[in-house]
């Protein structure tokens, strides 16, 4: 007996015969892996993180020269580039374009600045301009939230002082008025005479002028205001007193 068989159906059969086993899941080999047949990845939680040397920074050629409180209560520091000897200023959050150089944080008190470029971030000092530190990342977080907290307080100390300016200005009540006034400028006037120190523009009444008169501080006086001299006998040399 002879069997005769179509070609297409002959390679149709061996290309089922031969066809590649179904891919399984990722699932079935997640039981290989929990055993750790090559042992536990290592921990590099512990390991120390490198920071570059201060040398090595951007900040290798930076000074910190000044930091200035402005009217609203926010800071502006001036950097000098040591290399040509420019510089340029920036307030907290801006960049300097050129440099690439972000100001994160000021302290008016600490004469400290906090700069970033890329992935370093620098603090300078005006107290110590030949030297510098590399923060590490954890350092750099705990300095941002230090710089928000601090331009909370500026923005308080400036709501202050807008409070301030916007009170009305409150003249002081003066101490004696009218009647009160007159007497405490007259018994005023009678201890500048007492102690000798030129008169106020004040003029006594009789009564007090002729209480002087009668201590001796003011030499006597004629009805018309002519200095009676003490002299006996000697006319036509009065001479005239100004009270």
């Amino acid at each position: 007996m002879k069997w005769i068989v179509a070609l297409p159906l002959l390679v149709a059969g061996l290309a089922t015969a031969w066809a590649a086993p179904a891919t399984r899941p990722f699932e079935d080999y997640q039981v290989i892996l929990d055993r750790k047949p090559f042992g536990a990845p290592p921990d590099r939680s512990m390991e120390p993180e490198r920071v570059v040397p201060v040398g090595e920074s951007f900040a290798a050629q930076m000074l910190l020269s000044g930091i200035y409180e402005l009217d609203d209560g926010n800071l502006r520091v001036a950097i000098t580039d040591k290399k040509d000897n420019s510089y340029f200023s920036l307030m907290v959050g801006e960049k300097d374009g050129a440099s690439g150089i972000e100001l994160l944080d000021a302290d008016y008190e600490k004469e400290e600045a906090t700069l970033q470029k890329g992935e370093e971030t620098v603090v300078l000092s005006m107290k110590n301009p030949t030297g510098g530190q590399v923060l590490s990342t954890s350092e750099r977080q705990e300095k941002v939230k230090e710089a928000a907290a601090r331009r909370m307080s500026y923005a308080e100390r400036r709501r202050m002082r807008q409070l301030e300016r916007s009170k009305p200005v409150e003249v002081p009540k003066p101490m004696y008025t009218g009647e009160e006034l007159e007497k405490h400028l007259q018994e005023y006037q009678m201890e500048v005479i007492r102690q000798g120190m030129p008169p106020l523009p004040v003029q006594l009444t009789p009564e007090r002028d002729a209480q002087l008169v009668a201590e001796g501080y003011l030499p006597p006086v004629d009805e018309e205001g002519y200095e009676v001299l003490p002299e006996e006998g000697q006319e036509g040399e009065e001479e005239y007193f100004e009270e």
